[in-house]
C-alpha cells in the first residue's frame, strides 16, 4: 500500500529538481533581461529605427526621437512589461519549489492563478501600451503627423485565453488540494 502525500514534501526525483531549477533561473534571467532590454532599446538609434521599422505599428510613418520621447518611451515600455515580469518572478517561485518536492500544495495553485492573471493583465494593456507608444513618438511630429493606433492582435487573444485556463486549472489545483486535507482529517 502506498500513501500520496499531497500537500507535504516528498524525495525529489533527479530530473525534477533539474527541470525546477533550470526553469526557476531560466525565467529570472528572462525577467532581468526584459528589464535591461528597454534602456538598451531606447538608448541606440539603430536598434530602435530597426524596431520600429519591424515590430512597431509605425512601420515607415515619420516620428520623432529625443530625449524626451526616448524616456517616456522607456517608462512607457517598463510598465507595459510589468505584468510579463511579474509572471516570470511567479514561474520562478513555482519552479523553485517544484525543484524542492512541494508540487501539489495550495500556495502553488496561488502562483498558477496569478501567473494566469498576470497574462490576462498583459494581454489587456498590450494595445494601449501600443497606442501610447506611437503617440509618443509622433507628437513631436509636425503639424498633423501625430498618429495614434489601437489594434488587437490575435497574439493577446492568446494570451487571454491561455490566462483563463491557467486560473480555471489552479482553482481546481486549489480544490484538489483542499479536498485532500479534508479527507486526510477522516479517520
Amino acid at each position: 500500500m502506498s500513501v500520496i502525500a499531497f500537500p507535504y514534501s516528498v524525495p525529489v526525483e533527479p530530473r525534477l529538481r533539474r527541470i525546477g531549477r533550470i526553469v526557476a533561473v531560466g525565467s529570472l534571467v528572462c525577467a532581468a533581461g526584459a528589464v535591461l532590454a528597454v534602456p538598451l532599446l531606447w538608448s541606440s538609434d539603430e536598434v530602435l529605427r530597426h524596431w520600429i521599422a519591424t515590430q512597431s505599428p509605425l512601420g515607415a510613418r515619420p516620428f520623432t526621437l529625443n530625449l524626451g520621447t526616448r524616456f517616456v518611451g522607456a517608462l512607457t515600455s517598463l510598465i507595459g512589461l510589468a505584468p510579463a515580469i511579474y509572471a516570470m518572478l511567479q514561474l520562478s517561485m513555482l519552479f523553485s519549489r517544484f525543484s524542492r518536492g512541494e508540487v501539489f500544495v495550495t500556495d502553488n495553485a496561488w502562483r498558477i492563478r496569478r501567473m494566469g492573471l498576470a497574462l490576462i493583465v498583459n494581454a489587456l494593456i498590450s494595445p494601449l501600451v501600443q497606442m501610447l507608444t506611437t503617440i509618443n513618438l509622433t507628437r513631436a511630429n509636425q503639424s498633423g503627423q501625430l498618429v495614434v493606433m489601437f489594434g488587437i492582435e490575435q497574439s493577446q487573444v492568446l494570451s487571454v485565453l491561455g490566462g483563463l485556463a491557467l486560473v480555471a486549472f489552479a482553482t481546481v489545483m486549489a480544490d484538489a488540494v483542499r479536498l485532500w486535507h479534508e479527507n486526510s482529517e477522516i479517520i
